[in-house]
């Protein structure tokens, strides 16, 4: 089997907001790849949870944000979904016995996209706030929190931002709770507040780290980790903080929620799950039991 770090070889491609990707269903099934499409041809339908689908569902349009390696990005050709989260739709459709498509969608537009009905699902390690389970039924299928990185000149610490600026993904909870919550401790301590700078990608954050508009990045753990082994001018500035259940979603009461509940929890029994975030570098990602929020 493929060492999951031969990931770091991947070169990535530009990426193309709204895209269609596609999901190429490979022959080989031999062993799994962080090179090409992982497509599971061992992992057989699941006839009682197929019957769970929307009459009609023939194939599932999966939203996400396709530029965070290793849990989501491009190959080279720019077209096929690499990472634990395209590894993790195909492992669903082929329980379901339907293909997958992936449309790539900047992370703010993700909800917006699946409360219109323009997406089926998403895999965009989306972690739950009640703001998010007021519109989405969130299920989850992995586990980790978030870190701050910075160059390696630097001595920043995840526990001392105040005062710096620090970037992080639009729509996401570091930008939208975790680097607030960070800041109000700084103004409760007489400090300076964080200045908190919004960016379409997590890879944005790490650009302007390198360029110095920023002091630090904070976002999801294997994100940065998987930038600090990249690229060995970062640093990982401080610990682990917040680990949070890390969920798919679809819009609140949609038909397809409980085939997509009864799906999960067979696909975490599976060895092809575990060996999934293994081959990506994750295994303490998996998890053994399936909540829905």
């Amino acid at each position: 089997m493929r060492h999951y770090r031969s990931l770091y070889r991947i070169l990535f491609a530009a990426i193309a907001m709204n895209a269609p990707v596609s999901a190429s269903w490979a022959a080989d099934p031999a062993a799994l790849s962080t090179t090409a499409a992982n497509d599971f041809l061992d992992v057989p339908q699941v006839k009682e949870i197929a019957a769970l689908l929307p009459a009609g569902t023939k194939s599932l349009n999966v939203a996400m944000n396709l530029s965070t390696p290793p849990n989501k990005f491009l190959a080279p050709d720019g077209r096929t979904a690499l990472g634990t989260n395209p590894d993790l739709a195909r492992l669903m459709g082929r329980v379901f016995g339907i293909p997958v498509q992936f449309s790539n969608v900047s992370f703010d537009g993700i909800i917006p996209g699946l409360l219109s009905g323009q997406y089926d699902l998403s895999i965009a390690s989306m972690g739950v706030t009640p703001e998010r389970t007021k519109v989405l039924d969130m299920i989850d299928y992995a586990q980790w929190g978030s870190q701050a990185v910075s160059l390696k000149s630097s001595t920043i610490d995840v526990a001392n931002l105040c005062g710096l600026n620090v970037g992080a993904q639009l729509g996401s909870l570091q930008l939208a709770k975790l680097l607030p919550e960070l800041s109000t401790d700084c103004t409760l301590k007489g400090k300076k507040a964080i200045n908190i700078v919004g960016l379409p990608s997590q890879q944005d954050a790490l650009t302007q780290l390198t360029s110095g508009r920023l002091d630090a990045a904070f976002g999801d753990t294997p994100v940065m980790s998987y930038a600090v082994l990249k690229q060995p001018v970062f640093r990982v500035a401080g610990g682990e903080i917040r680990p949070l259940p890390i969920t798919l979603s679809t819009k609140k009461g949609s038909t397809l929620t409980p085939a997509l509940l009864a799906a999960m929890k067979h696909i975490v029994t599976l060895p092809q799950y575990r060996e999934t975030f293994k081959v990506w570098g994750l295994p303490n990602a998996a998890i053994d039991t399936v909540k829905m929020y």
